[in-house]
């Protein structure tokens, strides 16, 4: 859909940025969303990111795809992964099979993908430049949500593919259980705000134009979080997850809070780190230090 603004699950292309393209893929994810979007970066030669389905019907909809645009004369001569999680790999095997494309990621997220049987062939770095857009791609090496998390920046346009480091619509889960780190998510969304205005494309919902506004809004949303985290551990003197949920997530529907306690476990382990907070062998919490 040319210069349109598509709903979360309509492709998206924009007339003064026809290199990218955004075709969402129905995926086993994290509610609200539906859809992990794939992104066909370039002109004549394609850099597949993110073949996220594992079901069939999905993969032969980006298959015809890619078929349409190498009619139009672009052709994908490789996959990038974003980062190791399911809902983001999950055709990736799939598209290899039926192109035979290299794969590329970060060496963190190659070690992780390697026990599902993909071998990364080119590794990405922070710094590297893929020559994906008008201006070159800038790679940079956001952990936080997944250790070996990347992001993609056309520094000439302000274009920016970000993966699972914000949604369009909802927040990003940060899980202690899956390696995330909450204390290094907020660095990397600090490091993106420094690049100034961008246009940020992400793994889920429809491309954002005032990307440095969702950036400040993440980071507001988290440190408000965060100061509830304490006040709960102040208010009732310390306590488990089950005993501290009701409190820091008050505003969150019970039937979110399973996945409301993974963000808890990873707010608490940023304060342990910070020592704002303490846990015993029991697994209680405590706070440190004044209120």
């Amino acid at each position: 859909m040319l210069g349109s603004v598509p709903a979360a699950h309509e492709p998206e292309v924009l007339a003064e940025a026809p290199w990218l393209r955004r075709f969402p893929l129905r995926t086993p994810t994290l509610p609200p969303a539906t859809h992990t979007n794939v992104y066909l970066l370039g002109q004549g030669e394609l850099l597949v990111v993110d073949p996220a389905s594992p079901y069939p019907d999905e993969q032969k909809r980006l298959l015809c795809y890619l078929a349409e645009l190498a009619r139009a004369g672009h052709r994908p001569v490789a996959i990038l992964l974003t980062h190791h999680h399911l809902d983001h790999i999950g055709g990736t095997a799939a598209l290899q099979g039926a192109l035979g494309l290299p794969l590329w990621s970060h060496a963190r997220t190659a070690e992780r993908v390697r026990a599902l049987g993909l071998q990364t062939s080119r590794l990405i770095a922070e710094g590297d430049r893929l020559p994906f857009s008008p201006g070159g791609l800038l790679a940079l090496h956001t952990p936080g949500h997944a250790p070996g998390h990347l992001c993609l920046i056309d520094e000439t346009s302000g274009h920016a593919i970000v993966g699972d480091m914000v949604a369009s619509s909802g927040t990003i889960v940060i899980d202690p259980d899956d390696e995330g780190d909450m204390g290094e998510y907020l660095r990397q969304l600090g490091r993106l705000r420094q690049h100034g205005p961008l246009h940020l494309w992400p793994a889920h919902g429809a491309s954002v134009v005032d990307g440095a506004g969702l950036l400040d809004f993440y980071v507001r949303h988290r440190t408000a979080r965060e100061a509830k985290v304490l006040w709960a551990l102040r208010t009732l003197g310390g306590g488990g997850i089950a005993a501290l949920l009701p409190l820091a997530y008050d505003d969150v529907s019970p039937q979110l809070h399973g996945l409301a306690a993974r963000s808890l476990r990873a707010h608490l382990a940023k304060l342990q780190a910070e020592g704002r907070a303490t846990v015993d062998e029991t697994g209680r919490w405590q706070a440190i230090g004044p209120g």
